[in-house]
């Protein structure tokens, strides 16, 4: 057993799962564990996952008998992950794409910095053709993150690493918060461990229409109100925060996502 598992929830995508478990680089060393929440339509393929991942490691699969939502799905897979001692748990999406050496990078960072409790890094944004649209940074020190939180997400959530022990504190996926329980998370984090996000480019994030993101948009960003609110301080970065969500509430997708592309350069 590897030191290092690779959580990836599955629901419907089995040629998502196979592509994301191919893009693993065949040097790093690591475990899966793939958590199928009540797949019906297109159902989990093990044999096509295994034969798909060719690290240094083991893939495992957890089935849940019945459609749950993913936040349920990720707490199942840590109660399983805590049940087999690993030390660290990364997270990776069915259909996203890890650069061949993004643990490798991870693992050495953590290494060399033992203080810090979950580390992310930045992702190249693409289209369901592989066409990438823009590369998303987030701010990568403690004191930045910590302000950056107060209006979204400092991390992008398939590129995390963290201490499996450091759940003890922060608990786990919150579920009162749907299609954001990553950002409720990524704040827990925050608030009694040092955080970092690298520089680098981990993954390619597939923006794909039936993703969270996009699917579930207006209930992400209501959840995401909820836990700013939650978060408040007298600061102008938490009002500031806020009011971005507000207006993202009112603003159509498309255009949003024209002014991301421009402002980072990339296409539209």
């Amino acid at each position: 057993m590897n030191k290092l598992v690779c959580l990836i929830p599955h629901y419907n995508n089995p040629d998502g799962l196979a592509k994301s478990l191919a893009s693993i680089g065949k040097d790093e060393i690591c475990d899966i564990l793939v958590v199928d929440d009540g797949s019906v339509k297109k159902p989990l393929d093990e044999a096509a996952a295994r034969a798909a991942f060719s690290a240094q490691g083991t893939i495992h699969f957890l089935r849940l008998p019945q459609n749950q939502g993913i936040e349920h799905a990720l707490n199942a897979g840590l109660a399983w992950i805590d049940e087999h001692g690993y030390e660290l748990v990364a997270r990776l999406d069915c259909g996203d794409e890890n650069l061949p050496d993004r643990f490798a990078k991870q693992t050495a960072y953590l290494a060399a910095h033992p203080d810090v409790a979950l580390l992310g890094g930045a992702a190249s944004f693409v289209d369901q053709q592989g066409v990438e649209q823009f590369v998303l940074h987030h701010p990568t020190h403690v004191r930045a993150i910590w302000w950056a939180l107060k209006s979204n997400s400092a991390f992008i959530h398939p590129t995390v690493m963290f201490y499996m022990a450091a759940i003890e504190t922060t608990g786990t996926y919150p579920l009162d918060i749907p299609a954001a329980e990553d950002y409720g998370l990524f704040w827990e984090f925050a608030k009694v461990f040092p955080v970092a996000n690298l520089p680098d480019v981990l993954i390619r994030y597939e923006l794909d229409p039936g993703g969270i993101s996009l699917s579930k948009r207006k209930k992400q960003l209501k959840s995401r109100l909820k836990l700013q609110w939650r978060n408040r301080d007298r600061t102008y970065a938490a009002w500031f925060g806020m009011l971005r969500t507000l207006l993202l509430l009112v603003m159509p997708y498309t255009l949003v996502f024209k002014i991301k592309s421009w402002l980072r350069g990339g296409r539209t």
